[in-house]
């Protein structure tokens, strides 16, 4: 038996058990009860109309639509040190997720100290058990679990869209909305000659973050992701794409406003959800 990981640095994690309580096959993704599809009528026509051409160069949504699982590792760098690193396995069809980081005191030590907090929990059924270990000790309180997959449920929310926000604009409860037709960003080589900038906005059952994204007018490439913070905007150009599952996928974020900050993605997979991976891991 073994942990499916998908890079070197989570080899110490705990074997996993074999595949048990299998979820009933499914036919699409899992979502949230309500909203359960986007609303176009809730959307600026002419927003919708840039997103889907970016959508296209990305991919397409057929590609994103029959997507069931996504691994990736995501690192916040502040110059060369990692300041956070965090591995995800979003398993999109059937509503679950792994999450899997190194304890902050041991982040960056020798490998053989490194010690890792893991969770893994149901993203909709509220009832369900999750299930977390911390230094390889499983959490033997329903609250401690329950704590650490709010971390991991925090997460995922915002590591999630920093990777895949294009593919999910039209996620259920997301409003669209065109901010700026004719953006320019200064001093960098994003949206040249300009870029439309879309306000991504929620149903209050969905979310209550705003973000936007601005597509390059020529290419239709998404270039520059902004995240609404209190009165202002954090913006990142994206530095790169690598290809999974038939999709474009982010490989670099360099913060705007602070050169030294960047998000990196690295070990991104797209493939069938493997039931050892999402299961409890019996110690």
């Amino acid at each position: 038996m073994y942990v499916r990981t998908a890079s070197s640095w989570l080899l110490g994690v705990a074997l996993v058990a074999g595949a048990a309580g299998c979820p009933k096959p499914r036919t699409s993704a899992a979502t949230q009860p309500t909203p359960a599809a986007f609303e176009p009528a809730q959307s600026d026509p002419k927003a919708i109309e840039v997103v889907d051409a970016g959508v296209a160069a990305l991919g397409g949504a057929a590609s994103w639509e029959k997507l069931k699982e996504l691994s990736f590792m995501i690192s916040y760098k502040d110059g060369e040190e990692v300041k956070g690193q965090f591995q995800h396995s979003w398993d999109r069809w059937n509503g679950r997720h792994y999450f899997v980081t190194p304890i902050g005191s041991t982040l960056g030590g020798k490998p053989e100290d490194v010690q890792y907090q893991e969770v893994k929990y149901d993203l909709f059924d509220p009832d369900a058990k999750p299930w977390a270990a911390s230094g390889g000790q499983v959490a033997g309180m329903r609250k401690d679990a329950e704590d650490l997959a709010k971390i991991a449920r925090s997460r995922l929310s915002e590591d999630l869209y920093l990777i895949a926000i294009v593919h999910k604009l039209k996620d259920p409860g997301v409003k669209l909305s065109v901010d700026n037709a004719q953006v320019t960003v200064a001093d960098s080589d994003k949206c040249q000659p300009s870029c439309t900038s879309i306000k991504v906005s929620f149903d209050p059952a969905v979310g209550k973050d705003t973000w936007y994204v601005n597509f390059n007018n020529d290419s239709k490439l998404p270039e520059v992701i902004e995240m609404q913070k209190g009165g202002g905007r954090i913006g990142y150009a994206i530095g790169g794409w690598t290809d999974a599952g038939g999709l474009k996928w982010p490989t670099k974020l360099q913060n705007l406003g602070l050169k030294a900050e960047v998000i990196e993605f690295s070990d991104i997979a797209v493939g069938e959800p493997e039931e050892s991976t999402y299961i409890p891991t019996l110690q």
